[in-house]
C-alpha cells in the first residue's frame, strides 16, 4: 500500500525505561532469537501432521522468521522458513479423515465435540448409582458392569471408571454400551464417512489365560462390525485407534465394553474413553497460510532474490487451489451484508453452521490481506479481506481510558464472538459474546494490521483506536491484561507479539513492551519459551516511524518536506519511469556541469535512537550508482551511507544511529556517487524504523 505517514515525533517521555532493568543490544536480541530457533527445530525437525500443531507452534515460528528477515535482511532466516513450509506441505493431505474432496490439508481431532456422553463414568445414572449416567447394560447386572469409584485411573482428575465383569454361569455376554450422538444436531448422530479416534485407559484383571478385554465399534442399523480393539495390560495404558463411521449419520452406532469370552473369568477396566472425529479447521489453515502468503507478497513484490520466485509460485498455487476454495462451502452473509465464515456443519464444534469467533475467520482473512498488497494481484483476495475485515469492524464499539496526560481516550473494544449472521444464536447454551481475550486478540490485530497496509478496513485515525487499546492493556493495567476491553489477571508477555505491530501508530507501545520484555530476558531460555521468538522477532524489526511512497503530488515535483539541494526539477522530480510500485517514484539526472544533484529532506530524531532505512532502487543509466546518505548538516560529517550498483530494482538497507543529543539537523540525501557522469538513478518505497 502506498501510504503515507507522516515522520513522528514524541516526547522523551514516552520513551522512559524502567531502569531496574538493564536494556539489551539488538545483537543480544538476535542471539536470543537464535538459540530458541536452533532449539526449536532440534525439538521438532519435522515439522507436524496435525493442524493443531502447525496453528499453535509452527504458524508462530514462520512469522517470526519473516520477521526476523525484514529486521535483519539475513536470508538464513529464509532458508529455514522454507524448510519449514516444504516439510509442511508435504504433510498436506487430501483424505484428512472427512473423505476425499480434491483438497489438501492438515486434520486434527482434539476440538471435536465428545461423541459419546460421560467418558469418564463421572456421573451416575439418576436412577442407578451403580450405572454410568446414557450408558445401557446389555446382558449384564449392576455386578457385572458398573460405575467403579475405587479402580480408576490415577490421573488426580478422574472420580470413577468403567468395570466389566464376565460371568461364566450365565453363559452369556456381559456388556456395557453407549450411543455416538451430536447433540448439537437433532438428526445426525456423528460425521457421516468421517474418521474417529478414540482414545482410553484399561486394563484387565483375574483374566483366564486368553482373555482380554474389548472395546467394540458396532453399527446396529447395519449390523457391521466397526472396530475391535484389544485390552491385555495389568496396568492401566493408554489405547489410541480408529475406525470410519456409516455413511448414514442417522445410523444405530454404539461403543461397547466386554471380554472376549464370557465363558471364562475376566474383569476389565476402562476410563477416559475419548472419542473425537478427525476434521479440518479454517482458523489452522488461516494461520499456517498467513506467513507463507507473507513470502509470497515479499517475492512477488521484489523484496527477495529471485531465487525465490519459483518457491513463492509453488506456495501461490497450493492457496488458491486448495486452503482459499475449499472453505468457500462455509462463507455466509452477515446481518450488515459482509461475508463470514460459518462453522462447518458437523461435529468439529459446539455451534454447527454459525459464524465463527473473530480469531478464526479473520486467521484466513489474514492471508487474503497479505496477497492484497500485492500490486495485480487477483481482486478477489483485495474482495474476500474486506469483506471479512469490514466484518470484524461491524463488532467494534469504542470505549474510553485516560492517558498519561489525564485526557480520555477512544479505544476500540470488542468481544470474542459476535452475532453477525441470521444463524447465531446464544439460546443453545453457548454465549461466547465476552471480552475478547488478549492472546485471540493477537490474531484480530495481526488481521487489522495486514488490513490496512492493504488498503481496506480501517483508517490511520481507526488504527490509532486500536493502538490505544493495546496501551491500555500494556501500559495502564497493573500487569498486561489478560482481556482487551477491561483490566483483568496478567497475559503472558508472549502475546506481546502482534499487538507489538501497532507501535506504528503509537511508538510508545514498542517502547513500554520492551521495557517488559526486558525484565524477563534472562529467563527466556529453551524449547518451552518458544512463544517469545514472535516478540523478541517484533523487537528486532521495530516500528515505522516514516514511509515515502513517493507516489504523491504532480509529476516533477517532489514530495512535501522534500526538497532539491544543488538539483533541480528537471533534474530531480517524480515521474511514472522511476515507479517500483505505484504511479510514481524518485528520479535522480545527474548533469555534469550541475554538481551534485540531490533530493534532501530533514529527518527528525529522538536522541541516541537507532533507526534502519529501508528503500528500493536501481541505476537506471550511466556509470555512476545510487547512493542513500544520512548527513548530520550540524557536526558536517555523513553518519551512514549505503550505495546500490544494481541496475534491476533492489533493497537497500543500512542502518544509523542519531546523535546523542537534541538540537542536530540530520538530513536524508538521495543521489548518486559521482556527479561529473551523466547517470539516472531511481528512488522507490522509502521506508524508516526506530529499532532501539
Amino acid at each position: 500500500m502506498k501510504n503515507i505517514i507522516k515522520i513522528i515525533s514524541l516526547p522523551l517521555c514516552l520513551f522512559s525505561v524502567n531502569k531496574a532493568y538493564a536494556e539489551h543490544t539488538q545483537a543480544e536480541w538476535v542471539g536470543k532469537f537464535d538459540l530458541l530457533s536452533q532449539q526449536y527445530q532440534a525439538q521438532y525437525p519435522n515439522s507436524f501432521s496435525r493442524s493443531s500443531n502447525l496453528a499453535w507452534a509452527e504458524a508462530y515460528y514462520l512469522d517470526a522468521l519473516i520477521e526476523m528477515y525484514l529486521g535483519t535482511n539475513n536470508q538464513n532466516y529464509l532458508d529455514t522458513f522454507i524448510s519449514r513450509v516444504d516439510k509442511a506441505l508435504a504433510l498436506a493431505r487430501d483424505d484428512t479423515g472427512m473423505g476425499v474432496d480434491g483438497y489438501k490439508g492438515w486434520g486434527e481431532w482434539v476440538y471435536s465435540i465428545d461423541a459419546i456422553d460421560n467418558f469418564g463414568a463421572e456421573e451416575a445414572d439418576s436412577q442407578d448409582s451403580s450405572l454410568p449416567a446414557n450408558w445401557y447394560r446389555w446382558q449384564s447386572t449392576a455386578e457385572t458392569a458398573y460405575r467403579n469409584t475405587a479402580d480408576k485411573v490415577d490421573d488426580g482428575k478422574s472420580r470413577a471408571g468403567f468395570t466389566i465383569k464376565t460371568a461364566p454361569d450365565t453363559n452369556r455376554w456381559h456388556v456395557l454400551q453407549t450411543p455416538l450422538r451430536n447433540p448439537h444436531k437433532a438428526n445426525e448422530h456423528f460425521d457421516p464417512n468421517g474418521k474417529y479416534q478414540i482414545n482410553f485407559h484399561a486394563k484387565i484383571e483375574n483374566c483366564d489365560s486368553g482373555v482380554k478385554g474389548l472395546l467394540q465399534v458396532y453399527d446396529f442399523t447395519e449390523r457391521k462390525l466397526l472396530l475391535n480393539t484389544y485390552v491385555e495390560s495389568h496396568s492401566y495404558t493408554s489405547h489410541v485407534a480408529e475406525f470410519i463411521a456409516p455413511s448414514d449419520p442417522s445410523n444405530n452406532v454404539h461403543i461397547r465394553l466386554y471380554a472376549t469370552d464370557y465363558r471364562k473369568n475376566c474383569t476389565v477396566h476402562f476410563d477416559n474413553i475419548r472419542v473425537r472425529s478427525w476434521r479440518e479447521y479454517l482458523v489452522h489453515d488461516g494461520m499456517i497460510t498467513a506467513p507463507i502468503a507473507k513470502f509470497i507478497k515479499l517475492a512477488r513484490t521484489g523484496r527477495l532474490d529471485a531465487r525465490f520466485n519459483s518457491l513463492a509460485d509453488g506456495y501461490y498455487d497450493f492457496l488458491i487451489n486448495h486452503t482459499f476454495p475449499k472453505w468457500e462451502k462455509d462463507l455466509h452473509n452477515t446481518l450488515n451484508g459482509n461475508l463470514v465464515y460459518l462453522f462447518a456443519n458437523d461435529s468439529s464444534s459446539r455451534k454447527p453452521g454459525q459464524s465463527l469467533p473473530h480469531n478464526q475467520y479473520l486467521a484466513l482473512q489474514r492471508t487474503y490481506a497479505e496477497l492484497a498488497q500485492v500490486e495485480g494481484s487477483d481482486p478477489n483476495h483485495q474482495f474476500m479481506a474486506k469483506q471479512l475485515i469490514d466484518a470484524f469492524k461491524s463488532s467494534l464499539t469504542l470505549g474510553q481510558y485516560q492517558a498519561d496526560s489525564g485526557l480520555p481516550l477512544n479505544k476500540y473494544e470488542w468481544n470474542y464472538w459476535s452475532l453477525l449472521t441470521d444463524k447465531d444464536t446464544t439460546s443453545d447454551g453457548f454465549n461466547w459474546t465476552g471480552t475478547e481475550d488478549t492472546s485471540h486478540g493477537n490474531l484480530d490485530i495481526a488481521a487489522a494490521v495486514s488490513s490496512y497496509h492493504a488498503g481496506v478496513g480501517f483508517s490511520k485515525e481507526e488504527m490509532n483506536y486500536f493502538a490505544n487499546t493495546a496501551d491500555f492493556m500494556i501500559s495502564h493495567c497493573a500487569n498486561f491484561s489478560r482481556h482487551v476491553n477491561k483490566c483483568y489477571d496478567s497475559e503472558s508477555l508472549t502475546s506481546l507479539r502482534w499487538w507489538m505491530q501497532l507501535a506504528e501508530f503509537k511508538p510508545s507501545i514498542y517502547h513500554d513492551s520492551e521495557v517488559k520484555l526486558t525484565s524477563v530476558f534472562d529467563a527466556i531460555q529453551g524449547v518451552n519459551q518458544r512463544y517469545y521468538m514472535g516478540a523478541i522477532a517484533q523487537l528486532v524489526k521495530g516500528y515505522r516511524v516514516y514511509d515515502q511512497s513517493f507516489d504523491v503530488g504532480f509529476a516533477n515535483a517532489l514530495p512535501e518536506e522534500w526538497r532539491h539541494w544543488q538539483s533541480t526539477p528537471e533534474t530531480v522530480f517524480l515521474s511514472s519511469n522511476s515507479a517500483f510500485s505505484g504511479a510514481q517514484g524518485l528520479t535522480v539526472k545527474n548533469k555534469p556541469t550541475y554538481g551534485w544533484q540531490v533530493a534532501q529532506k530533514i529527518f527528525k530524531y529522538e536522541p541516541g535512537a537507532t533507526y534502519r532505512l529501508e528503500s528500493m532502487a536501481r541505476v537506471s543509466t550511466g556509470d555512476a550508482n545510487g547512493r542513500i546518505m544520512i548527513y548530520d548538516a550540524t557536526s558536517k560529517k555523513s553518519i551512514a551511507q549505503k550505495i546500490t550498483t544494481s541496475r534491476t530494482w533492489s533493497p537497500l538497507s543500512m542502518e544509523f544511529t542519531a546523535p546523542e543529543t537534541a538540537g542536530h539537523q540530520l538530513q536524508i540525501y538521495l543521489y548518486s556517487t559521482n556527479w561529473q557522469v551523466d547517470s539516472e538513478i531511481h528512488f522507490d518505497d522509502l521506508e524508516i524504523y526506530r529499532i532501539n
